[in-house]
């Protein structure tokens, strides 16, 4: 202070100026260096973060599947700043760790202060399907950053120190000129500094060094707008991505309508919502009849449109506070809040029933589909959640179980219901396995000849803990499961061996009737099957009699024509069982190819004394006369039956009259003791 007071204004000025040209830069060199730092340490935070992420999706099958060989090469491709690499699996222990050098340690920092400057540390989970799988620690030096603040120090210092040489040579001269740019440029710092604005420029028209300073000041702002641009440029994308996975973690993709995890959440909220305000709440979960069989013969792109359609009409139906759901194939569900009226809900699944029995107009073609619906009411039936869910689902198999479009509310004895089926399809699906499925043969037999004709093939189901398994349990469960497939099959093979067999040891010369179910014929290559079958153990196609209900007819006509001309070109017979019971129509009958009707036995038990069963009995003799198809009366028990029948011009009988059905040996001695009594 005392060489100021005792130098002359010049120097004065000079040294002032000097002085304060150089504190401003100094401020101005420090806060550059502060926003370079903290951006370019930034930027490579955010770089470190989309390597660990890119890292983390690629390891995901690897850690699944325990692959390090395919963990190391991922490794190849990580950037030199990235130290080091730990990849923990789910138990926190070490997968496999990578490091840039081989003395390099993971040591967190003793400090927020030491954590911060020295390296960056990042933690990122690895996920599957919601789940974690394992945990990536991953270090990255800033010594790069350092690096380049360094050199810009020692650039900026030197030229600092060449503008301060000329400066004191003309700054007697030239001291506002000096001053004035000197304070723009700190101004503009601070505003900068202050307000965050990198688009703002300090512009100089001078080229010395404060203008050189000016532009160096500039092409930094350049480069930190840059950065701000490009990190502005990636938080709208995380945001996107965001958005997409909010979608895809929520919503089906295909009908657009929230998902299953949207389903439990809301579910959750409206329990806890209804338990504590003491009022009621209902689920109704809806399950599409026969939407497989579209699937199957029309394709899953149809499938999907099917869906979206389903969708759109079910939605214009409910209340804004109802929620629809697509919680699986062709499941939904719907959660009707504030509801404690039967009959609403009653209404409300009616409505549904109606709606989706009516066509839909799909690719130039009507689809026709049911539901099966079933409720259940919160706190009535259940308060938790899980109860809730299975007594809706009990009663939506119930009512599945009746048949197509078909509503039942829960009731406790579903409970039972359910576990026997729930047990019967466990058994089942090793039943095959574990050699438990076993034919029957009952014969049917000419009745003014009284020889046998053939042999109708009855599966049966011998399981050690439940016994002997009616048909009636077990085939619907193996017709929805697709169980029925290879059972069909099995049936067919064993049936035509059999036949075979006793072609070859008996002489026998019958036919060999096998039921095929809907879901059989509904594969494309059904025929190219049955052909298989029957051709492996070389038996003529034309012992071969295949039995189709009528409400098989009734469904995918063109298709179904299509398989059975086929087989009945092949030289196969085509046979109708239960006739009568179902959707008798004259049009399948002369659109068909079918040889045989069998009278079903409900016709026939009370004859010849009941005058209806007479009457309908005597129209389908005389209809299959007219149609040059043999008639085959079954469940024939009494003589007097069996003469009624003759009179009227009934082929074939079959029934107890002749046997019950027969095991393998059975049916041998009963064909050998036929072949004695016609010698």
């Amino acid at each position: 202070m005392s060489l100021l007071r005792n130098s002359s204004i010049g120097n004065k000025l000079l040294i002032i100026n000097i002085a304060s040209m150089s504190v401003a830069m100094f401020i101005l060199v420090l806060s550059i260096i502060t926003i370079m730092f903290f951006s370019s340490r930034n930027s490579l935070l955010e770089d470190v973060r989309n390597q660990v992420h890119i890292l983390g999706e690629s390891l995901a099958p690897a850690m699944l599947f325990n692959d390090m060989e395919t963990a190391k090469a991922l490794f190849t491709a990580l950037p030199p700043y990235i130290e080091y690499v730990t990849v923990l699996d789910k138990q926190g222990e070490e997968f496999i760790s990578y490091s840039q050098k081989t003395d390099t340690v993971n040591v967190p920092a003793a400090s927020a202060a030491k954590n911060y400057f020295p390296k960056v540390y990042i933690d990122y989970p690895i996920v599957v399907n919601d789940r974690a799988v394992g945990l990536i620690q991953a270090s990255a030096s800033l010594d790069k950053i350092y690096d380049q603040l360094a050199k810009f120090l020692l650039f900026t210092l030197f030229s600092l120190l060449l503008s301060s040489a000329l400066g004191i040579l003309m700054l007697r001269h030239l001291q506002t000129y000096l001053i004035n740019p000197i304070v723009g440029l700190t101004k503009s710092m601070r505003l900068i500094s202050n307000t965050d604005n990198y688009s703002l420029r300090f512009h100089l028209d001078s080229k010395d060094e404060l203008g050189e300073l000016a532009s160096g000041f500039n092409t930094m702002l350049n480069k930190i707008q840059s950065h701000q641009v490009k990190l502005d440029a990636e938080l709208v994308r995380r945001r996107e991505a965001e958005d997409r996975l909010q979608q895809l973690a929520f919503y089906d993709n295909v009908t657009h309508l929230p998902n299953r995890h949207f389903f439990k959440e809301r579910l959750e909220s409206v329990v806890t919502s209804t338990l504590r305000y003491n009022t009621s709440c209902c689920v109704i979960l809806i399950d599409l009849d026969d939407f497989k069989n579209v699937n199957d013969t029309l394709g899953h792109h149809v499938g999907d449109e099917l869906l979206k359609a389903v969708a759109e009409r079910l939605s214009k139906e409910l209340r804004g506070s109802d929620a629809l759901c697509r919680i699986g194939g062709d499941e939904f569900a719907i959660i009707l809040d504030h509801t404690d009226e039967i009959m609403q809900v009653e209404y409300i699944a009616d409505r549904m029933i109606r709606l989706l029995s009516l066509p839909f107009m799909l690719q130039g073609q009507e689809i026709f589909i049911g539901a099966s619906i079933g409720a259940s009411f919160c706190p009535a039936d259940a308060s938790d959640i899980p109860t809730l869910l299975r007594n809706a689902d009990n009663a939506m198999y119930s009512a599945k179980n009746r048949g197509k479009n078909h509503f039942l509310i829960y009731k406790p004895d579903m409970d039972h219901k359910s576990m026997k089926r729930f047990t019967l399809e466990n058994a089942l699906r090793r039943a095959l396995e574990l050699e438990e499925i076993f034919l029957t043969y009952q014969p049917f037999m000419q009745i003014d000849t009284n020889k046998i004709v053939g042999f109708e093939v009855l599966v049966r189901w011998n399981n050690p803990e439940l016994g002997v398994v009616q048909p009636a349990d077990f085939i619907p469960i193996a017709e929805e499961t697709g169980l029925i497939i290879p059972i069909g099959e099995y049936v067919l093979y064993e049936a035509c061996l059999q036949t075979k067999h006793w072609r070859k040891d008996f002489g026998f010369e019958g036919t060999i009737s096998v039921n095929l179910s809907g879901r059989q014929l509904l594969k494309p290559d059904i025929v190219e099957r049955i052909v298989k079958i029957v051709q492996s153990v070389e038996l003529p196609f034309n012992l071969l009699n295949l039995e189709l209900t009528e409400s098989i007819l009734m469904d995918h006509s063109k298709e179904t024509f299509d398989k059975l001309e086929a087989l009945n070109n092949l030289g196969f017979s085509i046979s109708i069982d239960d006739f009568g019971t179902g959707y008798s129509s004259m049009s399948y009958l002369k659109r068909y190819p079918i040889n045989t009707l069998k009278i079903d036995r409900s016709f026939i038990s009370d004859l010849p004394d009941d005058a209806n069963d007479v009457a309908i009995s005597k129209a389908i003799i005389a209809l299959g006369q007219s149609l040059s198809m043999k008639i085959v009366a079954e469940g024939v028990e009494t003589k007097e039956q069996l003469n009624f029948l003759e009179a009227c011009g009934c082929n074939f009988a079959q029934g107890f009259f002749y046997s019950k059905p027969m095991s393998a040996e059975q049916a041998e001695n009963f064909i050998l003791t036929r072949q004695s009594h016609s010698v």
